[in-house]
């Protein structure tokens, strides 16, 4: 490309500008324009021009650290293009009065990069609603963290009154140093501790100096690009700080789970000694709870690629060795509540049962549980059962099964039949096995319920509500909402828990909260 000085005047962008207007310019011209001058031996429009083509749509998300690895850009030019993108995309959202949605770490740094140079310290907290909107900009504090009184109560007092779901704080280092001091690790574990009790989450710490920056969640993480979840995993700085694990350290036995939901199988067996080293959900709100309830225990399975997706195109030859399989295989082909469409569900839910076997006939753990509703022992007559077991047994595993119900057999107030199958390769392990006794149910509804649950979940203006308010009256029991009118469960025990319930099917589950 030409030095510009050798383009004709009337072509070169900044004159182009003056006679014709900014709609007569590529964008590569106004950025040329923005930026000012190139370096020796390249010129801006080639320089404008790079950075055009780099980043394209993502134009609007660029960020410093992107700039500066552009050759030909340094901190000042760098600084000159991004606040130039700052402050359109702030007149955008005033004028079109949408919502500051802060979703990443660059989204703080815009909104806190004033006190990058400032020679005493701040604290400032970001107060979010539950999709991490923001609500209200606040400075907390100005001077040494050490000396100010920074403390749960003047950050949380004014997050209630703003109703946020979550914050942010935002800390400077006049050092210059972005690195988390001792100071900040106190207070960010102070904060996040109180913020779980109070049931607003501390979304992340993020520190600011001219060295760069630092955020807790990106480090809990291990991912510099990673961007927040709204009302997914928000209390990963809290499970940063857990000095306690939940888990023991030394391992008994390895286990897979699959079709993995939020954890079930993975929290029983965990607390029984053993270590998941593979998992597999394709529901993405279950990956983010299953993620949160157990990455802090278990980062292994998260930072090494070993939390799937779509089984089906997972390579079972991929998967480490393990000890035991569990698996709750889709039930809604089997079940009363669906079309029990069996292994002929068009979804291809039913099918994914052989998923199962391939990776047993790969792997040959030493057992495997399998869990699936009660209607699988009967549906089609009873040769959805005997399939199964043949193709179980074809693979060496003697196998047995039992219909069990969480409020007989878990202390779960639940009536929640679901059949477990059991398989070992040995058979001293099968003769030696049996299912477990029944117990007395003693835990109740009441005892299950958090006690700091979100207002949102609590009775709203719609008009239901005010049925609800009339019809639901007593502490100690059970409601079921029967798409028109509300009867009462006088056993006390929830109904199963269906997937219909959460698009408008029957029972679903109501209880008074006690004062």
């Amino acid at each position: 490309m030409p030095k510009i000085k050798d383009i004709p005047k009337v072509e070169r962008p900044r004159e182009k500008l003056l006679q014709k207007g900014a709609n007569a310019l590529s964008k590569t011209d106004l950025l040329a324009i923005l930026i000012g001058s190139g370096i020796k031996g390249i010129n801006v429009q080639t320089l404008a021009k790079t950075i055009i083509t780099k980043f394209n749509q993502d134009f609007l998300n660029i960020t410093i650290d992107d700039l500066l690895k552009i050759k030909g850009i340094g901190q000042a030019k760098a600084l000159q293009i991004y606040s130039a993108v700052a402050l359109i995309k702030r007149f955008y959202q005033e004028q079109n009065n949408t919502d500051l949605i802060i979703d990443n770490v660059q989204n703080v740094l815009t909104l806190a990069f004033n006190i990058r140079d400032k020679k005493k310290e701040h604290l400032i907290c970001l107060h979010l609603d539950s999709r991490n909107a923001l609500i209200k900009k606040e400075t907390l504090s100005i001077g040494l963290l050490d000396k100010s009184l920074i403390h749960p109560r003047e950050i949380f007092s004014s997050a209630l009154e703003n109703k946020a779901a979550n914050i942010i704080l935002i800390h400077n280092h006049p050092s210059g140093d972005p690195r988390p001091s001792q100071q900040d690790e106190k207070i960010a574990k102070k904060i996040s501790q109180a913020g779980q009790i109070m049931g607003v989450a501390l979304l992340d710490f993020v520190i600011i100096a001219k060295g760069g920056h630092n955020s807790f969640y990106q480090a809990l993480k291990h991912d510099k690009n990673l961007d927040y979840v709204a009302d997914g995993f928000q209390m990963g700085i809290f499970d940063h700080f857990e000095e306690t694990p939940v888990y023991e350290s030394e391992y008994k036995f390895t286990f897979i789970d699959l079709f993995a939901g939020i954890g079930g199988f993975h929290l029983a067996a965990s607390n029984l000694g053993g270590k998941c080293v593979f998992a597999s959900e394709f529901d993405e709100n279950a990956r983010k709870t299953y993620e949160t309830n157990f990455l802090s225990h278990n980062k292994d399975l998260f930072y090494s690629g070993n939390f799937a997706g779509d089984i089906t195109k997972v390579d079972e030859k991929e998967i480490p060795d393990f000890d035991f399989l569990f698996a709750g295989f889709p039930c809604q082909p089997f079940s009363i509540a669906g079309y029990r469409q069996g292994f002929d569900d068009k979804s291809g839910r039913g099918n994914l049962f052989f998923d199962i076997t391939r990776i047993l006939k790969e792997k040959q753990p030493k057992a495997f549980i399998l869990e699936n509703v009660k209607n699988l022992k009967t549906h089609d007559e009873g040769n959805t059962i005997k399939v199964i077991y043949n193709e179980l047994q074809k693979l060496g595993y003697k196998v047995t099964d039992c219909v069990l119900n969480a409020m007989e057999y878990g202390n779960t107030p639940q009536n929640r039949e679901r059949i477990f199958i059991v398989g070992f390769l040995e058979q001293n392990s099968f003769n030696n096995f049996k299912f477990p006794e029944k117990i007395k149910l003693k835990k109740t509804i009441h005892s299950c319920l958090e006690k700091t649950a979100k207002e949102r979940y609590y009775y709203n203006d719609k008009p239901l509500y005010e049925k609800l308010k009339n019809d639901v009256i007593k502490k100690d029991t059970v409601y079921q909402w029967r798409r028109k009118y509300v009867r009462e469960n006088k056993s006390n025990v929830c109904s199963t828990l269906t997937t219909s319930i959460s698009m408008g099917g029957d029972n679903t589950p109501i209880v008074k909260m006690a004062a």
